[in-house]
């Protein structure tokens, strides 16, 4: 659904932001559902350590305040931006640069934790949880980032059957056994299974399970 991510910076204040660039060339049927469901769920959460949608914008109008500090070439149809806060590090990249003292490993987790009790209480499964995709501001500030294949988990009250999922998430490296054993009725665990191979990353600087088949 989603190709680059650019730096941006904003004519006026200077500022720099995120650009999350929607595909859309190939969707027959107008905007992609997946986008329009992350959008959704972006827009209902604000929390400190949740990475912020600041606005939507296109090529052919709301972006004109943006400069993109990236040659772009392909400009003969509107191009769908997801502005973002820019953060300065994800986690896979930092963590491989940077010692962490323990201390600070403590607030990483923290962090990580009250995000996601924020996302479960909100009832919103994350469903990709990784390193990379653990934003670190220049603050120090975690931020858990890109909802491409988050779900809301509210289940219908007429519904008597429990929520069925699609087996199609998380990274491999990340992806918890009852997805792997193909349960498709699983819930908010698959992402404290994440939260676990991050926590261990922060000891060995490289995903704990890097194998490359089911």
């Amino acid at each position: 659904t989603f190709g680059e991510v650019f730096k941006a910076r904003h004519k006026a204040t200077k500022q720099h932001f995120a650009l999350k660039r929607v595909l859309i060339e190939q969707e027959k049927e107008g905007f992609p559902i997946t986008a329009i469901r992350e959008i959704r769920i972006l827009q209902s959460l604000k929390h400190e350590n949740i990475v912020c949608l600041r606005e939507i914008c296109h090529s052919a109008g709301g972006c004109v305040l943006l400069y993109v500090l990236v040659n772009e070439a392909n400009h003969w149809r509107p191009q769908f931006f997801l502005v973002f806060e820019f953060c300065d590090h994800d986690l896979a990249g930092l963590s491989q640069q940077v010692e962490f003292s323990e201390p600070v490993k403590k607030s990483i987790m923290q962090q990580l934790f009250q995000g996601i009790f924020y996302l479960h209480r909100n009832n919103i499964l994350h469903r990709d949880l990784k390193a990379a995709n653990i934003l670190i501001d220049k603050n120090g500030i975690l931020k858990i980032a890109d909802f491409g294949l988050a779900r809301t988990t509210v289940v219908s009250i007429r519904s008597e059957r429990p929520t069925r999922y699609t087996g199609r998430v998380v990274t491999l490296w990340y992806r918890p056994p009852e997805i792997l054993l193909n349960d498709r009725h699983y819930g908010k665990p698959v992402d404290l299974w994440g939260a676990g191979c991050i926590m261990a990353e922060l000891w060995t600087k490289y995903p704990i399970m890097q194998i490359y088949s089911k």
